[in-house]
């Protein structure tokens, strides 16, 4: 069982409980003013080493990620079409040019119970409350994915490797040469699954992108959700087209929305502490994933645990309340 804390203020406790929801925030509007674009940067940086590859090294590649022994391949791939995984490689790289990395937002937690150094980053002046979720009760992709949106729960990145950014594009490889090597596909059913495989290839990197962080921000361990709206799709100047349409989603059982609702999570704006209006959505929780709330630096802690406890049972939480054991004070 997983666990990960969200810490907030008295205002954004309250809302959090009230509304069962939690707010994602444009990734442009977090505290590391450079996040999405030092990702972008790092993986524009691979640019020209993964734009085209020689018949040697994508035999080396096949075998790397398949697990097959070099020597068993060479025939196999005789007959391959290369130019499909350079292919492959040039609309991967004219997609990331043509879809901004804009509509991410993110919900950051972090795997530190009762931190201090949280309590002052995060917290306010006054009392503030860090929450327990129980991980494996939050909503997974699945749930997102009914509403046309996709997510990801995953630790954040502080040093990322190039290598690692390399890895995320090359293990679509083997599958391009797969499709390659596949004498029943025709040319249309071809390209249709190598621009699958691009669309799939650039989500992976916006994911990736959304979970790199400045290594000075190490300390705060943060474990984030991230929330992507995939939008339409555009491959090599062709017309645009709703991504959920893009790929097959004949097994997908979507949620229709109602009442005139336009889109699901949809925008909404509030101020932060710096006095600039950010885009958020809210994105629901389970009651049951918050299993433990724990009160910060108090002066008053016994008040602050009657009304807290007060406050839950008029939503009907059933949740352990806790005060920090950190010694701080404000004076």
């Amino acid at each position: 069982m997983e666990y990960v804390y969200h810490y907030t203020s008295a205002d954004g406790l309250k809302g959090i409980l009230e509304s069962k929801s939690l707010w994602a925030t444009n990734a442009e509007y977090l505290n590391d003013f450079r996040e999405i674009k030092e990702g972008i940067d790092t993986i524009n940086s691979l640019r020209q080493g993964l734009s085209e590859f020689s018949q040697t090294r994508l035999e080396e590649i096949y075998a790397e990620i398949r697990g097959i022994p070099l020597k068993d391949i060479k025939n196999k791939m005789q007959s391959a079409d290369i130019d499909n995984a350079n292919k492959f490689l040039a609309s991967f790289w004219g997609t990331l040019d043509e879809n901004e990395l804009s509509d991410i937002y993110t919900v950051s937690f972090t795997t530190e119970r009762d931190s201090l150094n949280h309590w002052l980053t995060y917290g306010s002046e006054q009392t503030s409350y860090c929450i327990k979720f129980n991980k494996d009760k939050l909503h997974d992709n699945s749930y997102f994915i009914r509403h046309k949106f996709l997510s990801d729960y995953a630790g954040v990145i502080y040093e990322p490797t190039k290598e690692m950014l390399n890895l995320l594009i090359k293990k679509h490889l083997p599958e391009v040469l797969d499709y390659s090597l596949d004498e029943s596909l025709d040319k249309n059913e071809l390209n249709g699954k190598l621009s699958k495989l691009v669309i799939e290839a650039f989500n992976d990197i916006a994911f990736e992108v959304a979970s790199i962080k400045n290594k000075a921000f190490m300390y705060e361990k943060e474990y984030r959700f991230t929330l992507y709206s995939p939008g339409f799709v555009v491959i090599n100047d062709e017309p645009k087209v709703d991504y959920f349409d893009f790929i097959d989603s004949s097994y997908i059982d979507f949620i229709k929305l109602k009442n005139g609702v336009k889109e699901f999570f949809p925008l909404c704006y509030r101020t932060l502490k710096s006095g600039i209006i950010a885009p958020y959505r809210a994105i629901p929780f389970p009651k049951n994933s918050i299993e433990e709330i724990i009160i910060g630096p108090s002066e008053n802690n016994e008040l602050a645990v009657k009304g807290l406890k007060s406050f839950l049972s008029s939503l009907n939480f059933n949740v352990e309340v806790s005060r920090t054991q950190t010694s701080f004070r404000r004076i």
